[in-house]
């Protein structure tokens, strides 16, 4: 582990060493509930932060490692820098309504609350401006080993689309389908167990990033046209939990 990451930190020395700050701030956050009873949804004030802190540190550490494969290296500092600060402030918003014991997503019940949630909803939307832009280096460069490659390209494209979802949780101003927010859901994740939950299909969709250009590194490297269908397959089966979704469907 010590060896991947020295060799991360040697590929995008900054992305590296936030992610790392933010897995240690999420594993301090652990020790939340143990501290805080206080409950939203039926879970820990700090189940959410937690989640986002973790979730950060992969997408930091994935985007620093795939960005290494690029030639343009003022494009990589800049897309670096853009999602860092990005996240930071979402993360930081996050973090000061879980203290206040109030939600961050869906809050609208005071002008204060519903200014914080329509301004996450517009640092994501710049944070996704940044990774098009990075989508747009990659289909230009073509000195990667095209499996790997196709990985990364349909990686972004399905992280793309399974972050624009988050605006239709925006619109709904909840993520449960068939019911209320609150539902029992599945230990830590939170998903509903009973009715149809948007949160599966972005979270499937969101690391999606992470999953394909994996599978491209290590499986299709070289195989461009095996880590296709493998991508369609993702997209379908990806796409196949939102629909279950809306139906009201729960997976669980």
């Amino acid at each position: 582990m010590k060896a991947w990451f020295l060799d991360l930190a040697r590929r995008n020395r900054l992305l590296a060493y936030a992610g790392l700050a933010f897995l240690l701030v999420a594993i301090g956050m652990c020790f939340g509930p143990l501290l805080d009873s206080r409950e939203l949804f039926g879970v820990s004030v700090w189940n959410k932060p937690i989640k986002f802190y973790l979730s950060t540190t992969v997408l930091l550490w994935t985007t620093g490692w795939i960005m290494h494969e690029l030639p343009g290296k003022r494009q990589v500092r800049f897309i670096s820098t853009g999602v860092l600060i990005c996240l930071s402030l979402e993360l930081i918003l996050i973090t000061y309504q879980a203290v206040q014991g109030k939600a961050s997503h869906f809050n609208v019940a005071n002008p204060l609350d519903g200014a914080i949630f329509g301004m996450m909803g517009i640092i994501i939307f710049i944070n996704s401006l940044f990774f098009i832009y990075l989508l747009i280096l990659f289909v230009r460069t073509k000195t990667i080993a095209p499996g790997y490659r196709v990985g990364i390209l349909s990686g972004l494209f399905i992280f793309l689309l399974g972050g624009y979802e988050g605006y239709l949780m925006a619109a709904k101003l909840s993520h449960t389908v068939g019911a209320s927010d609150g539902q029992e859901g599945l230990f830590f994740l939170s998903w509903a167990k009973a009715y149809g939950d948007l949160r599966i299909y972005h979270f499937i969709g969101l690391h999606a990033l992470q999953v394909l250009s994996l599978m491209g590194w290590y499986f299709f490297k070289h195989r461009p046209g095996a880590m296709w269908i493998t991508s369609l397959v993702y997209l379908v089966f990806s796409s196949g939990t939102l629909w279950y979704a809306l139906q009201g469907k729960g997976f669980f």
